[in-house]
């Protein structure tokens, strides 16, 4: 029976689980915290945990083997039988390793895994690079292993944690690619600093490339995580080229797109891949030269999807300005039209002129937003911007 105290003053024993929820990574003693930016997936739509007061959930990571430590504080329960218990919900979502409560335990299994820790994967190469005197490198993680699929188990928390609408992956499924970015100034204890997910989607190559057993893929990038505590160092962009060059490099993939970004992401995505357009096509684009076939061809070897490819041309031609500020815009409304085409073609001319420059009007807007902070340069794989902090 519902204690009736809680009835009279239901505010005294509901807590934020948003607010409740304290996430630790530790490293050499030290410990980095930092909040959620979503916990519905776990205590539901509302976000709360009701019958407990003073709640204070702490979920703590190692940084290198990732074990997760759980402990859940709070100085009175309601004597319900209906109450939720965070430890039994968040248990749920972790792994069977995970350590509640002896903290000396976690200690102890933190040490033992790390005197034998090696990365479960492979370094992608040329992933290793330099950021403000700390090394990365990222490794494909090998899901089929044991160890592969423990750390995944043990990363994959973050994804309900820090991505709206985020959901696990099947990671039994060999389609699903695992990247983890780690800093490895320490070789022998690498820190996780993100992680990526990728699925291969099959695409049929046609009927010549099918009979030869050639096999094409479009490789989609489903989540896409930098810890708190290493954001605002400019990795995101930097594990992002990584994972596009190297898929660029192989000749399965025909196709790098994203699923679902949300507009940080969009935002990063944006920035790195004008940076990779500028630096590789002519000093200055000409629309004239932009015909169907050119369109094409120059897509295939970017291997971005249409809508990205016609963006990013648009982006550099009002970046470059030379072709006219009356030529960009036709040019961009062309493409709006066709995009919209049956629409627009069931209003009148006014109208749909009206519709047409209203839209070219914010989508120049917002170009020019991702543009403002990008600083072209003609070498260097690095996207120099202010970017702010991605998912």
């Amino acid at each position: 029976m519902a204690n009736p105290l809680a009835s009279l003053q239901p505010e005294l024993w509901t807590a934020s689980s948003n607010d409740a929820l304290q996430i630790y990574v530790t490293e050499n003693g030290a410990a980095t915290s930092f909040k959620p930016n979503f916990t519905y997936p776990i205590f539901g739509d509302s976000e709360t945990v009701f019958g407990y007061k003073d709640l204070v959930i702490f979920l703590c990571f190692d940084h290198c083997t990732f074990l997760p430590f759980l402990n859940v504080k709070y100085s009175e329960k309601l004597d319900d039988e209906d109450i939720v218990d965070p430890k039994s919900k968040l248990m749920e979502f972790l792994p069977d390793s995970t350590v509640f409560k002896d903290e000396g335990l976690w200690l102890e299994k933190t040490e033992e895994e790390s005197q034998k820790f090696k990365i479960p994967g492979e370094l992608v190469e040329g992933s290793e690079f330099t950021k403000e005197g700390e090394d990365y490198a990222v490794y494909k993680i090998n899901l089929q292993s044991l160890e592969g699929e423990e750390l995944h188990k043990r990363l994959q928390i973050l994804v309900l944690l820090f991505i709206e609408a985020g959901s696990y992956i099947d990671s039994k499924d060999k389609l699903w690619d695992v990247h983890v970015l780690y800093k490895v100034t320490d070789r022998d204890t690498p820190s996780v600093a993100g992680f990526v997910t990728a699925y291969n989607y099959w695409k049929y190559p046609g009927c010549a490339k099918f009979d030869k057993g050639e096999e094409e893929v479009r490789m989609k990038i489903s989540q896409f995580i930098i810890l708190p505590n290493y954001q605002g160092l400019g990795l995101g962009g930097s594990l992002y080229n990584i994972l596009y060059n190297h898929w660029r490099k192989e000749d399965r993939v025909v196709e790098i797109v994203i699923e679902d970004p949300n507009e940080q992401f969009d935002d990063l995505r944006d920035r790195c891949d004008l940076q990779t357009v500028h630096r590789e096509l002519p000093g200055s684009l000409k629309i004239s030269d932009i015909t169907p076939e050119w369109y094409n061809k120059t897509r295939a070897q970017f291997k971005f999807e249409k809508r990205q490819f016609s963006r990013l041309l648009e982006m550099l031609l009002l970046h470059d300005g030379s072709n006219g500020k009356k030529n960009i815009r036709l040019f961009v409304k062309k493409r709006l039209y066709e995009k919209n085409k049956e629409t627009l073609e069931s209003l009148d001319q006014p109208t749909r002129l009206d519709k047409l420059q209203t839209a070219f009007e914010s989508l120049e807007q917002d170009y020019r937003r991702i543009l403002k902070p990008v600083k072209f340069k003609r070498s260097g794989d690095s996207v120099e911007s202010s970017n702010k902090k991605q998912k």
